[in-house]
């Protein structure tokens, strides 16, 4: 059929195709074959495909959950996620075979472009961090980067993942902050490195522009508009916090900061969690403090209107749950807001009738990850790997600075424990720096 269609023609009707049918496609012709695996027939159908999804009132959405019996398993579902008030509707799991050294579950710590970035960093950190792309059951490990405990002792650091627009180019960016002389980690300005997907090697980039820190372990980062956003404290005289948003550039890597509603400035960063709202940036507050208890009573949702302009800060809706609610996870395509109880129940609040709904899911402690979904053919250009075995690339147990028992842990109760002392050595580390 490919012999009556102008040359120009075929690659348009191919990249508006699902991913499942250009896989199969690839066995019609080479040329065909050619065409699917070349980088920019791959950049095209991405483009695509993301205009697709934003443009339609039914998007796909991803939520990931650890479920605790009749074994511990990693789920990522795939849902349609209709803009009107409807129930999620499964479409697909997606097969996840990456086991983690800690027997947990990896961070989550990004989705972009339908590729995932993986981390094997809870209660623990090693050096596994890994690209995954389900839709292509491709997947990329990254190789150890430069900052680690052999050359430079104790150290703690965060992750983010995005795309470099400019470049066409996806990047992992890693700031490790290095142990101070009274144990916490103070040092300044820390050590960042950037990964990027089109050369495969890690690089490091000029961070003398940061002057804050990140919270150890509970940190949170969200990729929008070509950079990513944590969330960063300062320790001012008398024990004050200062709160803002790091913001790393992808293209041009460089670090900038961006201000918080004055609410939430010099609350606790341990009560922070910086998120999206659709395409806006979104912060929630937890407001009486994840470091009081296991749970708190509601947590408050703010909007950023107007990307970059501090004025047009806005608090959405606050969340009262009686018994105590964990984890906020985040927003769906209905303006639905999805909150975790502290037993593990997954439950959609209606911000306009102020409702609770049980979806019937149940995972482990702060497991849940929701996001956008897109399928793509990235890592489809010979770009692909083999995830290594976790336990290849990680510090050692004496070096990690976690209890024994954090390395083993075997069932709900040890998840419990493995969380309350990550606590404590957050809080901890506030209290020092």
């Amino acid at each position: 059929m490919s012999d009556y269609l102008p040359d120009s023609l075929l690659p348009q009707i191919l990249s508006r195709l699902p991913v499942e049918s250009l896989l199969r496609f690839r066995c019609v012709s080479k040329q065909w074959c050619s065409l699917i695996l070349s980088p920019n027939f791959i950049s095209t159908h991405l483009s695509h495909s993301v205009s697709t999804t934003t443009t339609t009132s039914t998007s796909l959405l991803l939520l990931r959950h650890l479920s605790l019996k009749p074994r511990k398993q990693e789920h990522y579902s795939v849902y349609f996620d209709s803009s009107k008030p409807e129930n999620l509707t499964l479409v697909k799991e997606l097969k996840f075979t990456f086991k983690t050294r800690s027997k947990n579950h990896f961070r989550v710590v990004g989705l972009c472009n339908g590729l995932f970035c993986l981390s094997d960093d809870l209660f623990g950190y090693t050096y596994t961090i890994i690209l995954w792309n389900p839709a292509i059951r491709k997947s990329l490990t990254l190789p150890v980067p430069r900052v680690h405990f052999g050359p430079y002792g104790p150290y703690m650091f965060c992750l983010g993942f995005g795309f470099d627009y400019k470049t066409n180019d996806h990047k992992v960016v890693r700031i490790a902050y290095l142990q101070g002389f009274n144990g916490a980690y103070t040092i300044l300005p820390p050590e960042v490195e950037v990964y990027s997907l089109s050369t495969g090697l890690w690089k490091t980039v000029n961070s003398k522009d940061i002057s804050c820190k990140i919270v150890e372990y509970f940190y949170s980062s969200v990729y929008l508009n070509g950079a990513i956003h944590w969330v960063c404290y300062r320790k001012r005289e008398g024990g004050v916090f200062s709160n803002s948003l790091l913001v790393f550039d992808l293209s041009d890597e460089t670090f900038s900061e961006m201000g918080l509603p004055r609410e939430l400035v010099h609350v606790s960063p341990l009560d922070l969690t910086v998120s999206l709202c659709g395409e806006l940036i979104s912060m929630i507050w937890y407001e009486k403090g994840r470091d009081r208890g296991e749970s708190c009573d509601c947590c408050a949702v703010w909007v950023m209107n107007q990307y970059g302009e501090l004025d047009s800060w806005t608090k959405k809706f606050v969340v009262v749950l009686e018994r105590g609610l964990s984890h906020a996870i985040g927003f769906r395509g209905n303006g639905e807001f999805l909150v975790e109880k502290c037993v593990g129940d997954l439950l959609s609040y209606d911000p306009e009738s102020k409702e609770f709904k049980d979806l019937g899911i149940h995972g482990g402690k702060e497991s849940f990850f929701l996001s956008e979904y897109a399928e793509s053919l990235v890592l489809l250009d010979g770009i692909s790997g083999a995830a290594a075995d976790p336990s290849d690339a990680s510090d050692s147990e004496e070096a990690n600075g976690f209890p024994p028992q954090l390395q083993n842990a075997r069932n709900e109760m040890d998840l419990l424990k493995n969380w309350y002392w990550s606590t404590l050595f957050a809080k901890a580390s506030l209290h020092e720096s």
